[in-house]
């Protein structure tokens, strides 16, 4: 029953890495939005035990800094899927007239942390390796992969279209950001 349990979430962890919409449909009708939460708080937790088991090694402290830091980087992670799932959810919904549920979109939306494991892959080259470029370009790719993921995940919910979605991950909050720094950098 366990390994059957494990199969079963590796192949499911595979199918968002290569066909999110598909995944995030099935995902949608066999009502197990859930999953997506769970997921992104093990993930990050495993980042976070991950950077804090690098900085014990690496500076000699406490055998539990790694513990530590994965609560740390989950509720951090936390905090920004719900940040993010609420401005991509309001833009949704009042801008593009989506037709989607709040919770649904966040549970939806922590299925972007599947591409999270090239995170690790590029802390291990970066640690061992030493290769900043690729390190960096494995970041980059996690990254653009996570934003689509997360717009998949608001088109799958909202029924607005890929575009539509996308901007409403990525486009129109960092217009909002980019004026509300310009705006800070002239009464500074």
């Amino acid at each position: 029953m366990v390994w059957e349990t494990i199969m079963n979430f590796s192949r499911d962890f595979l199918k968002v890495l290569v066909s999110p919409e598909e995944a995030l449909k099935t995902v949608k009708d066999k009502n197990l939005e859930s999953q997506g939460l769970y997921f992104y708080i093990f993930i990050c937790a495993f980042l976070g035990f991950m950077l804090g088991g690098v900085a014990s090694a690496i500076t000699g402290v406490w055998i539990i800094l790694p513990i530590i830091s994965a609560v740390i980087v989950a509720v951090l992670a936390l905090i920004k899927l719900l940040v993010w799932a609420i401005i991509s959810h309001i833009v949704a919904v009042f801008v593009f007239k989506g037709k989607g549920d709040f919770t649904n979109t966040m549970k939806l939306m922590g299925f972007s942390a599947a591409p999270f494991i090239l995170g690790i892959f590029a802390l291990m080259t970066l640690i061992l390796a030493k290769t900043i470029f690729t390190s960096t370009m494995l970041f980059t790719i996690m990254y653009i992969w996570a934003i689509l993921i997360g717009s998949t995940a608001v088109n799958i919910e909202h029924r607005i279209g890929f575009g539509r979605s996308f901007l409403s991950v990525l486009g129109i909050p960092a217009l909002i950001i980019i004026g509300l720094m310009m705006i800070v950098e002239v009464f500074l």
